[in-house]
């Protein structure tokens, strides 16, 4: 029978001005081990991050993945076994949904033969997830771009410089689930807002690419969304405030949040210590993560 196991890695999305089409690839991973076995049963099992709400039976999203795959290939499974590690805080906007599902997508990919090509697997998990920034970055790793063209999916990854990381402070006792996020923002929003965010983003993939961090920080600014999901993040803005006086050139939420994260080369603890006070004095307690960046996405593990 065959059993392949998988490691995807945690994401960011929007990164401040490129709502719903920036993401970054960051070393946090959730590993998922599947197994074809006799009959007709599925037996899902899951430790680490989120245990207790990951769901083990049919609505489980990387199942759900992996049956798009097997129905898309034509293949027709027999039992399953799935074995899940998550390391990723769930519902705190790091990309544990879309890991799930570009997991599943990916080894039963893998279990048919690799059947279906990459760009037909980020689809499907596109479609799942509805939100394509943090599958593509979880799929390629890196920096990456995306968007749809007549429904396609279409997007591009830039390789990270090594030595830049992420400073993540993390919530521990406060939730943002994306149906929520999504619910609060605007239909429209004013003409001079969406300029903002196109000056914004351009500045952001510039600085990325030419390690300027200054620049990189002008690009996490926001007017899509930060400014709607603040409501929802008690003390936001101070949490930014005390990022910035610690020495980070930009601060965003990671993804719709909770978590709230800058990039840097320098000054990593004093910004995470910095941030997780101002957490504090809101009355919210937070953890701090400093990550690398993933450059490989999500990958076989022999």
């Amino acid at each position: 029978m065959a059993c392949v196991k998988v490691c995807v890695p945690a994401t960011a999305a929007n990164l401040g001005s490129g709502f719903d089409c920036f993401g970054l690839a960051l070393g946090l991973y959730q590993t998922l081990k599947m197994e074809e076995i006799p009959g007709r049963v599925i037996r899902i099992s899951a430790r680490g991050e989120g245990n207790s709400v990951l769901a083990k039976n049919k609505t489980s999203l990387s199942l759900k993945a992996a049956y798009k795959v097997f129905e898309a290939s034509g293949y027709n499974p027999k039992g399953l076994r799935i074995s899940i590690v998550n390391n990723i805080p769930v519902a705190r906007g790091l990309g544990s949904s879309a890991a799930s599902i570009v997991a599943g997508a990916l080894a039963a990919n893998e279990i048919c033969k690799r059947r279906l090509p990459q760009e037909n697997l980020m689809q499907i998990c596109s479609d799942i997830e509805t939100h394509a920034d943090n599958v593509v970055a979880s799929f390629l790793g890196g920096l990456t771009i995306c968007g749809h063209e007549k429904k396609k999916l279409i997007y591009r990854k830039f390789f990270v410089r090594y030595g830049l990381r992420a400073v993540i402070a993390v919530p521990l006792n406060l939730e943002i689930k994306t149906k929520e996020a999504v619910r609060i923002l605007p239909k429209k929003v004013p003409f001079r807002d969406a300029a903002f965010n196109i000056s914004r983003s351009a500045f952001f993939i510039s600085g990325m690419l030419t390690d300027d961090l200054e620049a990189v920080g002008l690009g996490m600014s926001d007017r899509l969304h930060h400014p709607y999901r603040e409501k929802m993040i008690p003390g936001l803005e101070d949490v930014f405030r005390a990022a910035k006086k610690a020495g980070a050139q930009g601060v965003s939420l990671s993804g719709s949040g909770p978590a709230v994260m800058t990039l840097t080369h320098r000054y990593p603890k004093p910004i995470g210590d910095a941030m997780k006070a101002a957490f504090k004095n809101i009355g919210i307690k937070a953890k701090v993560m400093v990550l690398d960046i993933d450059n490989k996405g999500a990958r076989i593990i022999k």
